[in-house]
């Protein structure tokens, strides 16, 4: 292991382990939940097809300020994908507005932009956008806290399984990018998934034939929801299995006051 990422290793951990908003996932696991990030047309038109034909939803994280462009991911998500997804009872979550990280900005500058994305999804579609992930996974210590306090979730780049708790100020993802020499290694998350009765997070970008870096072929998302719906692995969006958590939890709560 070289120092770099020794050093990434333990941000990873410190950051995984301060300021944790936790719940228990016991009552609504084994469950799974499939996102996009920023989020290309493709994601939608491409990645949104395939969710419907097996009847499931997933949840697509958007920056506006990227709307109607293009880059290395493809054309970039406009209004009419928007209003499609969310007719298809998909979520829509925040993305911040610019998708800029919080490497690059100051902590209040990146807090209003994350703000500022929110509310300007909430004014285009007169939905509630509570599910945040963080742009390039990239987070500080007094972001955790602060946007915790702000959103239902916030949700990282760290892998892993969110269990017996997911920590709704930094919930684990795990990345599913390239074809389907990378199945194996879902597949194998998702039985760990069942054994643990936790939830799994997917994220991905594009969806296509020949994907960016950062995206999938349409056959390894298309092989990754049949495994896990085949396993009994129930499909929801984010937001959905943070509302079903809460209330499963809700008991113990009021007990603990």
């Amino acid at each position: 292991m070289t120092l770099r990422s020794r050093v990434g290793d333990l941000r990873r951990r410190f950051l995984c382990n301060a300021h944790k908003r936790s719940v228990p996932i016991e009552g609504v696991g084994p469950v799974v939940s499939i996102c996009f990030d920023d989020f290309p047309r493709t994601a939608y038109t491409t990645g949104g097809s395939i969710l419907k034909c097996f009847g499931v939803r997933g949840t697509y994280y958007a920056a506006p300020g990227l709307m109607n462009t293009s880059n290395a991911l493809g054309d970039q998500l406009c209004s009419k994908d928007i209003e499609s997804l969310l007719a298809d009872g998909h979520e829509l979550g925040s993305h911040t507005f610019s998708h800029t990280s919080c490497r690059r900005v100051s902590r209040i500058a990146f807090e209003e932009d994350a703000l500022r994305g929110q509310d300007a999804l909430q004014r285009m579609t007169r939905h509630q956008v509570d599910s945040f992930s963080y742009p390039y996974g990239h987070v500080s210590l007094d972001l955790k806290k602060g946007l915790g306090r702000q959103m239902a979730s916030c949700r990282s780049i760290y892998g892993g399984i969110n269990a017996p708790l997911a920590d709704l100020n930094l919930l684990l993802a795990n990345s599913l990018y390239g074809d389907l020499d990378q199945y194996p290694a879902a597949e194998a998350l998702l039985y760990e998934t069942k054994r643990q009765r936790g939830w799994i997070i997917f994220y991905t970008h594009d969806v296509r034939r020949e994907p960016s870096a950062f995206g999938c072929t349409p056959e390894l998302l298309d092989n990754v929801i049949a495994h896990a719906l085949g396993i009994g692995l129930p499909i929801l969006p984010v937001g959905e299995v943070v509302k079903l958590a809460m209330n499963a939890a809700m008991p113990s709560l009021v007990q603990a006051k």
